[in-house]
């Protein structure tokens, strides 16, 4: 059938396995026990990680000097399809809460914007690896709450951003260890390059800041400009050294403002349908709070 492109055909038949792949197992695990749904959840998600470190094994990685980087967490996704197994398999209800809000978040993205893959043959082991995990990292975390597997709590929604910087941090020790190992093709380092040249780093997942050289060349500069409102100045400019003054975003500080403001509010409503009644007590006790407090004035 070709490449993939945005909303071709091969795109529209991996978007309905997308849902189909929803509703089959949300049917499946209908009126099944705790121990069945905990099987089946854990079975996919580790079938996404097999098939993960199977793209070694597969063009265009198997003749690659490099390909070793390609397993490692070197993006959110990434990341997300090495742990959340054991995310799942543990009782720890924050990194449960990450791996629900991102997963779904991060994954649903890359299935309707699948840049990874757009532009290579449709169905190639590398596209479909992409889609398969993919859409078990949305998948599996949306089964685990949705089977009330995990509960939802909003109240614990503030530590989310935590985790995702932790999560940012990560990602660029992992950046780190994969120049300072010879990982990374030497055109792609800081090695020659000065601060202000595009391409200095490999930028997955915005790491060292958006990428406002691809903004302004392609003129979207009403992104660049929306992101600056929630970045300090501070952490967008070059303090110190012969680019003092330059524009140029600080690593995973500059999404600090940003990660703070928009994952809880999107966090919140994904919440919304398994804790609405939550937050409707919540706010019915401080509508009678604040009642309270100006009848004693």
């Amino acid at each position: 059938m070709g490449e993939l492109k945005l909303f071709n055909l091969p795109y529209f038949i991996y978007l309905f396995i997308f849902i189909f792949v929803i509703l089959f197992s949300l049917f499946l695990l209908q009126g099944k026990s705790e121990a069945f749904k905990k099987r089946y959840i854990a079975s996919l998600l580790f079938f996404s990680l097999l098939i993960h470190f199977m793209k070694l094994l597969f063009p265009p990685y198997v003749n690659d000097t490099y390909a070793f980087r390609k397993i490692t967490p070197e993006n959110i996704c990434a990341l997300s399809t090495l742990a959340f197994p054991f995310i799942f398999l543990s009782k720890n209800k924050v990194l449960k809460d990450y791996m629900f809000y991102i997963g779904v978040i991060s994954g649903s993205i890359a299935v309707i914007l699948p840049l990874e893959a757009i532009n290579k043959s449709a169905f190639v082991f590398d596209v479909i690896r992409f889609y398969i995990c993919h859409i078990i990292i949305t998948v599996a975390p949306f089964l685990m709450v949705a089977t009330g597997l995990h509960e939802l709590d909003y109240h614990r929604i503030y530590k989310v951003p935590i985790v995702f910087l932790i999560v940012m941090a990560i990602i660029m020790i992992n950046e780190i260890i994969l120049i300072e190992v010879g990982l990374i093709d030497i055109k792609d380092t800081p090695e020659g390059k000065g601060l202000l040249e595009i391409g200095r780093y490999r930028n997955f997942s915005l790491i060292f800041g958006p990428t406002i050289e691809y903004l302004r060349d392609n003129n979207i500069y009403f992104i660049e400009n929306f992101i600056d409102i929630f970045v300090p100045e501070f952490f967008r400019t070059i303090p110190f050294g012969e680019y003092a003054g330059e524009k140029k975003y600080w690593p995973i500080l500059w999404a600090v403002v940003p990660v703070f403001i928009f994952l809880p509010l999107l966090s919140g409503i994904l919440a919304w349908y398994w804790e609405k009644d939550h937050m409707k007590e919540d706010l019915y006790t401080l509508k009678n709070n604040i009642i309270r407090f100006f009848k004693m004035e």
